[in-house]
């Protein structure tokens, strides 16, 4: 699959529909464009597109938290509540569901972040507040590449 990137703004519809670049929609050379999404709760606020592949990755990592385990139940529970599949429609445009838009405080314009293996749909006003800390501090940004892109021994 290839990865997801780019960063930008676009429209909200009155019907709750946001369009998923191209760009953001081809599938490794050869094959078809991605015409389906899996929608769901992302982390900090935002709402996580992913594509069927990466979908499929991700239950299979749901899959290997124990049903014994308490807190396990409840996260599966959690992350699954408001999951949706949704299909691309001919524009390019993707609904997304009146509880994710809640959730995720989307209004009239959503930023749209890939990254990498799923699409990041955000507010745009809690995307800048999600990035500033790193961005807007001078060394930042830096320091967390020197901590998190260490090579591997």
């Amino acid at each position: 699959m290839s990865p997801f990137l780019g960063t930008d703004v676009y429209a909200i519809d009155h019907k709750g529909r946001v369009s998923i670049p191209a760009s953001m929609r081809r599938a490794e050379a050869g094959k078809k464009s991605i015409t389906r999404f899996v929608l769901n709760l992302g982390f900090d606020g935002c709402v996580y597109a992913y594509s069927p592949h990466e979908w499929t990755r991700m239950m299979e990592r749901l899959r290997k938290i124990s049903l014994g385990n308490a807190t396990g139940r409840a996260f599966r529970r959690a992350f699954l509540m408001d999951a949706k599949e949704v299909t691309v429609d001919s524009q390019g445009r993707v609904p997304i569901p009146p509880a994710l838009m809640r959730r995720a405080a989307l209004g009239k314009e959503a930023v749209l972040h890939g990254a990498e293996d799923h699409i990041e749909i955000w507010n745009p006003d809690r995307f800048r507040a999600a990035v500033a800390p790193v961005t807007d501090i001078v060394g930042e940004y830096e320091r967390l590449a020197s901590e998190h892109l260490k090579d591997e021994a």
